[in-house]
């Protein structure tokens, strides 16, 4: 059964895992992740995965239907435009996600987003929600700034917005962008209604400062994989240890504000 937006707990902190491959569904799920995400980490920080696993997984999915969300990166914007060929989206994907590096100065990026959208939608046999990814290093990423990325999400009615790192090079999101100015963006895209996702290296370390300022979903690759290394296998008991350090977090932040 593909789930709806609804299924959603506001009141809880989801746990995003990404996967390479259908061998690490499995463990992603038994780890328990919330929502499963499919993306190549050889391929940078949204790269695709290419066309034989994404019908690996489509293949699975009719056989092992899943109960949570399942979410694919389409790569950054540029390398799909340079595209001439429109991915075909399997039906159980419920969100997708583009990154826009590279997009700094172009002059029609925000059109150029929407037609590709418009184009991939019209090759899938169910509808999409769209996810606005937007770099905390985006200066590096030579991409929109999250401010701007987040702006155009509400202007495009996205489902939500995660906030990645683009630079996979031993810095964090808490290197790249403060707790405040987070914050923010947190609260301005829950007053739109946009769900927030907060990625980009990030350990079980960080989650005492991330649970405080109530995301509605960590996404994590390194800290689910053996060693921490984001192009290793998916654990499942590094999912777990994470999933459950992060409930304990959000259990501690919870009570602190009732006691405040």
């Amino acid at each position: 059964m593909r789930p709806e937006s609804s299924v959603l707990n506001p009141q809880r902190v989801q746990l995003l895992v990404s996967a390479m491959h259908r061998d690490e569904i499995a463990p992603a799920l038994a780890g328990g992740c919330d929502i499963l995400d499919f993306k190549d980490p050889t391929q940078g920080a949204l790269g695709m995965i290419d066309a034989e696993t994404l019908y690996s997984i489509s293949d699975y999915f009719q056989t092992h239907p899943i109960d949570i969300p399942v979410s694919l990166a389409l790569g950054e914007l540029t390398d799909r435009l340079a595209d001439s060929k429109t991915p075909l989206i399997p039906s159980a994907i419920t969100y997708l996600k583009m990154g826009l590096a590279n997009t700094q100065g172009m002059d029609h990026w925000y059109s150029d987003w929407q037609d590709l959208k418009k184009r991939i939608e019209a090759t899938g046999q169910t509808t999409f929600q769209w996810i606005a990814v937007a770099y905390a290093d985006w200066e590096q990423a030579n991409s929109i700034s999250p401010q701007d990325v987040l702006a155009a999400a509400i202007e495009s009615e996205c489902a939500g917005l995660l906030i990645d790192t683009y630079l996979k090079q031993g810095q964090t999101l808490l290197d790249h962008l403060s707790l405040d100015e987070l914050n923010t963006l947190i609260e301005q895209a829950h007053a739109h209604q946009l769900k927030i996702a907060l990625a980009g290296s990030l350990r079980q370390k960080d989650l005492a400062a991330l649970s405080s300022i109530s995301p509605d979903i960590i996404g994590i690759r390194s800290a689910a994989c053996r060693g921490s290394l984001r192009t290793d296998s998916v654990q499942e008991q590094a999912v777990r240890a994470f999933r459950q350090q992060l409930e304990r977090q959000t259990v501690l932040s919870e009570s602190g504000r009732h006691i405040g």
